[in-house]
C-alpha cells in the first residue's frame, strides 16, 4: 500500500477552515477528495494489561508490548497492510480489503503461539483483534470514522483473548468461502449492532 498522506496539509486545510467559515463546503470537499479511502481497519489490542503490570510492573510489559509489535509488523506487512500506528500496547493498520486483515490477524496469532512456546507464561503475549470496513480519513499517523470506532469497540472492549471480531460491514466484504462466522449481538454505545466471530478451526 501508499504511504500516508501528509498531516501538514490537512492541518492547513483545516487552518482554512477555521478563518473562512464561508469556505466550509468547500474545504470539506477538497479535505474528503485528498484522504477519505474505503479500507479494512485492522485493531489489535493486547490482552492482560492490569494483572501483568500489577503483578510484574511496567517495564516487563513494555518488554511484552516490543515482543509484539516485532511479530506484528512483518505480518500485516506480508499480507499488504500498512501500520498506522502503534500506539501503547495497540496496532492500528489498515489493509485493502477485510480478507487481507483476517489473515493477517490469524497469521498473528500463529506466530505468537509459536513465540509463546519459547516464553515463561507471564511473558507470552496474547491479543484480540477487531476488523471493520468503509470510508475513512487517513493521514500520517491517523485515521477517522464510523468503522474505525466500531473496530476499536471490537478489538479494544469486546474481543476476548484469541478473538477476531469483524463488523457487518468487513463481514459482508469477505471473499474467502472458507472462513466462517458466529454472530454476536451487542450494544455499543446505547447503539446494538451485531458482532461477526471469526470461528477458527483447530
Amino acid at each position: 500500500m501508499n504511504k500516508l498522506p501528509s498531516c501538514e496539509d490537512l492541518y492547513k486545510l483545516l487552518d482554512i477552515r477555521i478563518e473562512h467559515p464561508e469556505k466550509t463546503v468547500e474545504i470539506d470537499q477538497k479535505i474528503n477528495k485528498e484522504f477519505e479511502q474505503t479500507r479494512a481497519i485492522f485493531i489489535l489490542d493486547m490482552s492482560g494489561f492490569s494483572r501483568t503490570v500489577q503483578r510484574y510492573g511496567i517495564i516487563h510489559y513494555l518488554a511484552m508490548v516490543h515482543r509484539m509489535r516485532r511479530i506484528v509488523r512483518p505480518d500485516v506487512e506480508r499480507n499488504g497492510g500498512l501500520i498506522v500506528k502503534f500506539e501503547a500496547d495497540n496496532c492500528f493498520a489498515v489493509f485493502e480489503k477485510p480478507d487481507h486483515a483476517v489473515k493477517a490477524a490469524l497469521d498473528i496469532q500463529r506466530d505468537l503461539d509459536v513465540a509463546n512456546l519459547m516464553t515463561a507464561e507471564e511473558s507470552d503475549v496474547h491479543v484480540s483483534v477487531g476488523i471493520g470496513y468503509g470510508p475513512i480519513l487517513l493521514f500520517c499517523e491517523d485515521m477517522y470514522g464510523n468503522e474505525l470506532n466500531l473496530a476499536s469497540k471490537l478489538g479494544e472492549d469486546v474481543a476476548e483473548r484469541g478473538e477476531i471480531l469483524l463488523t457487518d460491514a468487513a463481514k459482508k466484504e469477505i471473499k474467502d468461502k472458507s472462513y466462517s462466522f458466529k454472530a454476536v449481538p451487542l450494544a455499543i454505545s446505547g447503539v446494538s449492532m451485531n458482532a461477526n466471530k471469526l470461528v477458527v478451526k483447530k
